[in-house]
């Protein structure tokens, strides 16, 4: 396949953002602002999120491989019927280890750590899903007049300009309705938008292992997979999902009857680690081995200038969130990321939240029949949600 094809081909599978299959088959966006046509039969509804039809994935094995900006974590699973799944293998590689400057050559170690992240893993017959996530990405829910699928598909594209921070002639679009109804008039879409440079620059990782993605995700979706996956949440519950990264935290909002929300936060564990340093006078590798050890008396109050922020920033957006939903009342804050278990933040955050705060056991309902494979991670099990929510992908 010729190296254009490739490209081809891998932006046409980027983005297959929510599970199942497309309600309809997609059709090349015009050139021209959408011309009304005869309306055709309104097609079923598409399901509950949570019935949608799988992928087909061709393995029954699956690696989900989270690339991230501090370190490179798989997991590999294997199907075993509808909804239960094997553990067979975990990997993970920090991105540059103590003492060596990232800033070096950050595409070469990101490489080499995506590659002994892997290594001993057998990929034979398994289906490689990853993902994009960060200030790279945009996800809306938004709601559009009823029209047909001819329509839609012509339409998305100027639609979607009023609806993302990017220009569209620098991002890769999807959607995906999640409601349809012509007695309100409606249609509700998932819209994602990702900066092509950064798909670009994904695809050129990959291929230099080498290794074939099946799907490209993008982060917060693959996370609310892996929440839905392992959390009983009512039908009335909606959940705040705070994944605390190395360089920005996402905040996402779901339920099952209310709307999707998403927003990255520019506040993350590397601020943690600039105020330990400052306030402790502790080189990089003292602040971070200080930040997460199990004795670090005090981390709270060092880290309160950057927490503050934080706590100040989802507050905002939750406020935000119940002003345009009119939705009132979240059930609880689940936390994911390398910065979940920092000692003494659930009990900060719920403090200040006013909400129960849950620190996410991605395995809860994964069988794990070798303990070994987990036993390094110990109770950081958190910082693999990622990995495991892009593994169930088929699901």
């Amino acid at each position: 396949m010729k190296e254009k094809d490739k490209d081809i081909a891998a932006t046409n599978r980027l983005l297959e953002v929510i599970r199942g299959k497309r309600d309809f088959e997609s059709l090349p966006v015009d050139s021209e602002p959408p011309q009304r046509e005869e309306a055709k039969p309104e097609r079923s509804p598409i399901h509950e999120k949570k019935t949608r039809d799988s992928f087909g994935l061709l393995s029954k094995k699956t690696l989900g491989l989270d690339i991230g900006s501090h370190s490179v974590k798989c997991v590999q699973l294997e199907r075993r019927g509808a909804g239960a799944y094997r553990l067979l293998s975990v990997g993970a590689r920090e991105i540059a280890p103590e003492g060596i400057d990232l800033e070096e050559d950050p595409k070469k170690m990101t490489v080499s750590a995506i590659k002994k992240a892997i290594e001993g893993i057998n990929l034979k017959k398994t289906a490689i899903i990853t993902a994009i996530g960060g200030v790279s990405t945009a996800i809306r829910q938004i709601e559009l007049p009823f029209m047909t699928e001819r329509e839609l598909a012509s339409a998305i594209k100027w639609e979607a300009r009023n609806y993302i921070p990017f220009d569209i002639n620098d991002v890769e679009l999807d959607y995906q309705i999640i409601n349809t109804s012509k007695v309100s008039n409606k249609l509700d879409i998932i819209l994602v938008s990702v900066i092509k440079d950064f798909v670009r620059y994904h695809i050129e990782l990959l291929r230099e292992i080498p290794v074939e993605p099946q799907i490209i995700d993008v982060n917060p979706l693959a996370l609310v997979n892996a929440v839905m996956f392992n959390e009983e949440i009512e039908r009335d519950e909606f959940v705040v999902l705070m994944d605390i990264g190395d360089k920005n935290t996402t905040l996402s909002i779901y339920g099952e009857e209310c709307q999707y929300f998403v927003r990255n936060i520019m506040i993350s564990g590397n601020d943690f680690t600039d105020d330990i340093m400052r306030g402790n006078g502790l080189s990089y590798p003292d602040a971070e081995r200080f930040k997460k050890g199990e004795d670090s008396v005090g981390l709270i109050e060092t880290i309160k200038p950057s927490l503050d922020n934080l706590v100040r920033e989802v507050r905002r957006s939750l406020t935000f969130y119940e002003n345009q939903t009119k939705i009132k009342g979240f059930s609880t804050i689940i936390l994911t990321g390398g910065s979940a278990l920092l000692r003494g933040l659930d009990g900060y955050l719920s403090t200040e939240l006013g909400l129960p705060v849950e620190i996410f056991n991605p395995f809860r309902k994964i069988n794990v029949e070798q303990t070994s494979l987990l036993a390094p991670f110990g109770n950081d099990l958190s910082k693999l949600a990622l990995a495991v929510g892009l593994a169930i992908r088929g699901e």
